[in-house]
């Protein structure tokens, strides 16, 4: 996933302070290259003007900025006063290191009550390297704290590798802050640390209130369609209990963002429905759109030309949409069931 930058201004309000007090930060850094605090152009940040050096900044930059502020500059008797501007600044800092394991945490999954992750999104979301993670990994076992195999970490064959749980991201995050020389990474390294499990929990909330979502989709649209075949015409009824499934235009795994829109939805009979995910598609694992299903329509049902005109006037509410990357899938797009 694309590095998101931050621009100078926006990272002033955000931060609430003075465009003085960013300008100086970053000539702290300039001059001093060797501090303990560390700001990397191409990793924390870009130059986009070069004449005035107007820079955006990464998440780990934006979070060094919001750090280092918080680390040195002094509190007056007036501003002990105001504390909660502290707590603010505290947990917009935190909220980028949550953001950045929101948008890193595609392969996490629930195994005997632990939710784990990858060794490959875990060096992601402690912006780290393999070589890097491994040597962290030992070094917790020369500690009070050592990994334990089966609670902190286990090898899913199934899921093609080595993964961590919570607690073992834990003990990394606290490896890594007491090996790393500089601040601002033994900061975000101690952060992760801390935010990660309240991270994941707000994430598994929002995925199984996703799955609710796209039922309630899907009664919606039965109920628009007044529980009828929008292609063959079968109704339900009190005496034909007629089973009927909603179909995704858009489908599920190849446009993940639409499963709980109503209007994404078409109420079938399941044989038209399986006749088109199977028969004409070639099976159900399949990507599809609504230009799928209408030369689908064309092609088996040509005689019902209302469906023909629903579906193109649909398609343009709809609009054309681009799939998303199956092989890294967000992690709020995942099925209920790896997160149950």
């Amino acid at each position: 996933m694309a590095e998101l930058y931050i621009t100078s201004q926006k990272l002033v309000e955000t931060l609430k302070i003075a465009t003085q007090d960013l300008i100086e930060t970053e000539q702290f850094f300039d001059s001093i290259q060797d501090d303990e605090w560390e700001l990397t152009e191409g990793k924390d940040y870009k130059v986009v003007n070069k004449t005035s050096g107007l820079r955006e900044y990464t998440s780990s930059g934006a979070y060094t900025i919001a750090r280092y502020l918080e680390a040195t500059q002094k509190q007056t008797f007036w501003q002990r006063l105001t504390e909660w501007i502290t707590h603010t600044r505290e947990e917009i800092r935190k909220a980028f290191v949550k953001k950045h394991i929101l948008d890193n945490s595609s392969s996490l999954v629930k195994r005997n009550g632990l939710f784990f992750v990858s060794r490959s999104d875990l060096i992601a979301i402690f912006k780290t390297k393999s070589v890097y993670l491994k040597k962290m990994a030992e070094h917790t076992q020369t500690t009070q704290y050592p990994l334990i195999e089966g609670e902190d970490f286990q090898d899913l064959v199934d899921e093609g590798g080595l993964y961590y749980s919570l607690a073992g991201i834990e003990k990394l995050s606290r490896s890594f802050k007491e090996c790393q020389s500089k601040k601002n990474r033994q900061e975000w390294c101690g952060d992760v640390g801390e935010v990660a499990k309240p991270q994941v929990d707000a994430i598994v909330a929002e995925i199984q209130n996703r799955e609710k979502r796209i039922q309630s989709a899907m009664d919606k649209a039965k109920k628009r369609d007044g529980n009828t075949c929008q292609v063959t015409g079968q109704k339900k009824n009190h005496v034909n209990k007629l089973k009927l499934a909603a179909h995704h235009l858009y489908s599920q795994n190849g446009y993940p963002y639409l499963a709980d829109v109503e209007n994404n939805l078409l109420t079938l009979v399941p044989e038209v429905h399986e006749q088109f995910h199977q028969d004409y598609l070639g099976g159900t694992q399949k990507p599809c759109t609504i230009d799928d299903f209408i030369k689908f329509v064309q092609d088996y049902y040509p005689s019902n030309t209302r469906i023909i005109i629903w579906l193109n006037a649909q398609k343009q509410v709809l609009g054309n949409h681009q799939p998303t990357d199956q092989r890294k899938p967000h992690v709020l797009y995942l099925p209920a069931s790896r997160v149950m």
